[in-house]
């Protein structure tokens, strides 16, 4: 029976990455996370939902994982150590070393380049043990990269594509807050584009929003410009002549409060991305506050040669909610390494490490289907 560990299994992801491991035959899940309460009653209706099921077990511990003896105790138990605490940026690599230190895989939904690279002095330690690291595993970064990859493969000629991640749900502080972390490297980078296989800079009218009209339920949406590693790291496989990423909020306080972070730069000091992180979170609630949310949606356009003749086709994924997609995209990698790991070690990231066949079945599974329809948006 392989034991599979998820730091923060009560809350939003995590709950979701559990309920889908809970499903698979002899797994024997450990919930834990600092509130130790929250984690046994999680593992009890885990217990509760699937006590008909043989050969399955669940536990609920209190773990710190700020606290290096509570955290190595923990990974030291685990075949795979799914994490999904936050902020990532002030985890860092704190949770993924003590898991390669300690003998068990590893799996992130947080996917910034320079925690894998903060692990690069454990490389060898990890090739040791044959130990499998997966970080991006959620739905941006991870299954951002999969849709475009998948519907790229369409095509013999790729001239133009359009990425859009449009999101109007609750946001959490955690993911808040990393989102204004990661303003600095969005404002480094700048507004750019894919252009032939190299880099460039957006001419000044295209670094402003515009407003597309996204597959239903997003409708009529605001976009900005949007320019990350990940998307730099897809486009190279692609091939694209031209390549474009954008943002999308539809919920208006949200996307204003956004605007106000980068064009005054609030995520210069601690304490400006702690503010920042809080009005974001209160901004999401008044966009909830003025009508439902609209939920999340990956969509993909694509102009090119398919078939043998030129097309334009558009290709999306909506989920209820981020969390719902981030979820099942991190608990699909754990189960997938826990069943059947590399036989050599492998440290990267989710596009890399899976098949999108295998995310579309599970996401499907769960009612979330690929749709694909001629003409763009």
């Amino acid at each position: 029976m392989k034991k599979i560990g998820i730091l923060g299994g009560y809350g939003k992801v995590g709950s979701v990455a559990a309920d889908h491991l809970a499903k698979i035959d002899g797994v024997e899940l450990l919930i834990a996370g600092r509130n130790e309460s929250a984690a046994l009653n999680a593992a009890i209706e885990l217990e509760s939902n699937y006590a008909n099921e043989s050969g399955k077990s669940f536990q609920g511990i209190g773990v710190d994982v700020h606290d290096p003896s509570s955290l190595a105790a923990f990974c030291e138990q685990c075949d795979v150590v799914l994490n999904c605490t936050g902020p990532t940026a002030l985890i860092g690599d704190v949770v993924a070393r003590s898991a390669i230190l300690n003998g068990a895989h590893f799996v992130d939904p947080g996917g910034y380049d320079y925690v894998l690279d903060q692990l690069e002095d454990l490389r060898d330690k990890a090739a040791e043990k044959n130990l499998n690291i997966c970080f991006a595993a959620g739905i941006v970064p991870g299954i951002s990269a999969l849709l475009p990859a998948l519907a790229a493969a369409d095509f013999t000629e790729v001239h133009t594509l359009n990425c859009y991640f449009a999101g109007e749900d609750s946001w959490s502080y955690g993911s808040a807050y990393d989102m204004t972390c990661g303003m600095h490297e969005l404002s480094q980078l700048g507004p750019c584009m894919i252009y032939k296989g190299e880099e460039q800079k957006l001419a000044f009218p295209e670094r402003v929003i515009h407003f597309p009209t996204l597959p239903e339920p997003m409708g009529k949406s605001l976009a900005q410009p949007f320019y990350t590693k990940e998307f730099k790291r897809f486009c190279k496989h692609i091939a694209a002549e031209e390549a474009r990423c954008f943002w999308v909020n539809t919920g208006l306080a949200f996307f204003l409060a956004l605007g106000a972070v980068r064009l005054f730069k609030l995520y210069r000091s601690g304490s400006q991305i702690e503010r920042s992180a809080k009005m974001l979170c209160r901004a999401s609630a008044m966009d909830g506050k003025r009508r439902p949310p609209k939920g999340y949606m990956l969509c993909t356009v694509i102009k090119g040669i398919c078939d043998g003749t030129q097309k334009t086709k558009t290709y999306w994924l909506y989920f209820p909610d981020s969390y719902t997609g981030t979820g099942l995209a991190s608990g699909l990698m754990a189960q997938k390494i826990a069943e059947a790991p590399s036989e050599k070690s492998v440290m990267g990231f989710l596009p890399d490490m899976v098949e999108a066949s295998e995310i579309l079945s599970v996401l499907e599974n769960e009612g979330i289907r690929l749709q694909v329809k001629a003409g763009g948006i």
